[in-house]
């Protein structure tokens, strides 16, 4: 029996039909970023050695879609622009005609307004992040109990007893975490960012700016601890496991006669198979994560650079309370795309981490 009838066999005994709808989900998520494969089409690109993509067409669908997403953008930039325009007409009736209590009132309505369209955009990115987030971790519940039988199955007994609750419990920490504690404080730092425009004195930007630092800097400590907390535990029973396989390899070839050689190899055989195909459903999840990503991500970034562009230009117009709220806008959706970003690079280590176990050293 060959590689690929194993291989065969032990895919149709897997179910992988609501991983796979995630992928096609996802992959429409992409905005045509990315197209969706199956874990079938990922183990036959491994046998060939062939790319799964295309770089350049890959490059070239996240230009695409980063423009596309600029160019949405530009209605929100137009509006404040044009209440920015207003806010230094009534600045210049007041400082002409002297009637500063109509020109101020005038100039807190649009303010106010202002304000509006900021906190709408706002919301509508912040409930983007959530809603990646919670397929992230949907993705991550399905595969982990797909990949650590495999893992077991391998003999990673070690591995697979260890890092499932490791794993399990540092994603359901993790999103915890980042939707009780960190998502909300970046909304909150934003919040404060909006009332400060309303005032000429500076009263809560700089805690607005620690709460949005404090957003990252946890975030970054939850991603080291969770990963190297994980890459420990990966690496201490990888060579458990590892000692584990080679010693009944060795028992079988040396202590079964006639026929020891051949079962030695027989299992090297399916040990292999089962190992292409694990790590063939990690790519898959990783590719999973990656399009769930890359789109809320360009569209996040591209509201942040409308946000930065049209601070510079509300800065000679407008009052310099409503210019630094954009530009500290911008930045908070960028650190709303950096969160995300830290998010998926934990998922990612994790499958990375699952990928390497078993990976075709433990019984050479």
């Amino acid at each position: 029996m060959d590689y690929d009838s194993i291989i065969k066999e032990q895919m149709e005994e897997l179910d992988l039909a609501e991983l796979e709808q995630i992928m096609e989900d996802a992959a429409q998520q992409s905005n045509g970023i990315f197209s969706a494969v199956s874990t079938d089409e990922i183990v036959q690109s491994f046998i060939d050695g062939k790319p799964l993509f295309d770089s350049e067409v890959l490059i070239q669908n996240l230009l695409d879609v980063f423009l596309y997403e600029v160019k949405a953008g530009l209605i929100l930039g137009v509006e404040i622009i044009s209440l920015c325009i207003v806010i230094g007409l009534l600045k210049n009736f007041s400082s002409s005609f002297g009637d500063k209590p109509v020109s101020t009132l005038g100039t807190v309505v649009c303010s106010c307004l202002v304000i509006t369209l900021c906190l709408k955009n706002f919301m509508v990115t912040y409930e983007s992040c959530l809603a990646t987030l919670e397929i992230m971790t949907k993705t991550m519940q399905i595969l982990l109990p797909i990949l650590i039988p495999l893992i077991i199955s391998m003999g990673g007994f070690s591995s697979g007893g260890i890092l499932n609750p490791v794993i399990l419990g540092a994603i359901t920490a993790f999103n915890t975490a980042l939707q009780k504690f960190i998502l909300p404080l970046v909304f909150l730092s934003s919040i404060f960012i909006l009332i400060n425009s309303l005032t000429e004195k500076d009263y809560v930007s700089r805690l607005a700016v620690f709460l949005r630092k404090a957003a990252v800097f946890f975030t970054g400590l939850a991603v080291t601890i969770f990963a190297g907390l994980t890459a420990i535990q990966g690496l201490v029973t990888k060579t458990a496991d590892g000692l584990l396989v080679n010693t009944a390899r060795y028992s079988v070839d040396n202590f079964v006669p006639i026929v020891g050689g051949f079962a030695a190899d027989s299992i090297d055989m399916v040990l292999s198979c089962v190992a292409v195909i694990k790590n063939g459903i990690g790519v898959l999840g990783i590719i999973i994560i990656l399009c769930l990503l890359t789109a809320p991500v360009l569209k996040i970034l591209a509201i942040a650079v409308i946000y930065k562009l049209t601070a510079i230009l509300a800065a000679p117009i407008a009052t310099k309370q409503i210019a630094d709220c954009l530009n500290e806008m911008g930045s908070a959706v960028i650190t709303m795309a950096v969160v995300l970003g830290l998010c998926a690079l934990m998922f990612l280590i994790f499958l990375t981490i699952i990928i390497s176990i078993g990976g075709g050293t433990l019984w050479k």
